[in-house]
């Protein structure tokens, strides 16, 4: 599991706490120093820190009980290990002995797995060993899909210990330098600047799939920076241009209004953007609801679908006008 390797620069002591966030951070620090910790569940939207603190519990842990052994991982990459398990011939109880010999279990992202009922059974089966073993586990979800096709037990108050919420985005305060990271988004920054300048389609939809790749690859890892907020004003302003002045056709300009608002909510959860509820899913997946009306199920692209939906979109745009 490779992910459980990264972020080792998280910690308690690096982690910025706000009024917003600071129940949270007491329950994970809680979780981390007592062995006889109660089940703990963390909702929030992306880039509220959910992530850090769960690094950060690892690390903690492993710092000050080396012999424990403990599991970090995704509920995608969960779900893939299933699938694999049963292609190749195992069985449910195999895939859960790969986890259960872990004396701490830490599931980031739980709402990767909403409507998949299947994964969703093997991990009450998973948490319930857990608890009754006398381990620790811990998940992490994103609060605006927490009840959105979720088993009802995994987003129960009644089935965690300890369960806190985090009511709004969390820029990290320290953060290690990247020089790769800062050279490819002072790059999309300037793009950014001649794009608002100079408008045109194809520029936009370079710039647009150039910043999906960067918070792609980067916002699972590091969450937001303070930096990167820049990114997010850039979209912003895009956003007001497409909104008020773009000299586009009335089909382009509303195709480009719907996913630079998809992508702002899905990197920033911004109250003043909350019109969609949608967001990353595994493998930089962009999922965007649709309304009913538009007489079609919800999308969800990859970056190199982009195109051929962008230009669906164009030629059906009245079916969502209304976004």
């Amino acid at each position: 599991m490779q992910y459980i390797k990264r972020g080792r620069q998280y910690t308690f002591d690096g982690f910025e706490v706000t009024k917003f966030n600071s129940k949270a951070f007491d329950a994970a620090k809680k979780f981390a120093e007592n062995a006889d910790s109660k089940p703990l569940a963390l909702f929030g939207g992306t880039a509220t820190g959910k992530t850090h603190l769960l690094y950060a519990v690892k690390n903690m842990i492993e710092q000050n009980e080396p012999k424990l052994t403990v599991i970090l991982t995704t509920a995608a990459e969960m779900r893939t290990s299933l699938v694999n398990t049963l292609q190749n011939g195992g069985t449910a109880e195999q895939f859960r002995e790969k986890y259960m010999h872990a004396d701490v279990l830490l599931v980031d992202d739980i709402q990767e797995l909403f409507g998949k009922k299947a994964i969703q059974n093997e991990l009450i089966l998973l948490f319930n060993s857990f608890y009754e073993s006398g381990k620790r586990f811990m998940m992490t979800s994103s609060q605006k899909e927490a009840n959105c096709g979720m088993r009802r037990r995994l987003v129960s108050r009644s089935f965690w210990g300890d369960f806190s919420v985090i009511s709004k985005p969390y820029i990290h305060a320290q953060f290690p330098s990247d020089h790769e990271r800062s050279k490819i988004r002072n790059t999309l920054l300037e793009n950014g600047k001649y794009l608002i300048d100079d408008f045109e389609l194809d520029s936009f939809k370079t710039y647009y799939k150039n910043v999906w790749k960067y918070f792609k690859r980067y916002i699972g890892l590091f969450d937001v920076d303070r930096k990167d907020i820049q990114l997010i004003n850039n979209l912003n302003d895009i956003l007001n241009l497409l909104l008020y002045e773009t000299p586009l056709e009335e089909r382009e300009r509303q195709t480009c209004i719907l996913f630079t608002k998809a992508l702002l909510y899905t990197i920033s959860t911004s109250d003043s953007i909350r019109i969609f509820i949608g967001g990353f899913y595994s493998e930089g997946v962009l999922y965007i609801p649709l309304p009913h009306h538009a007489g079609t199920s919800d999308l969800e692209i990859k970056i190199d679908e982009f195109d051929k939906k962008f230009n669906k979109f164009c030629e059906e745009y009245q079916k969502y006008e209304d976004f």
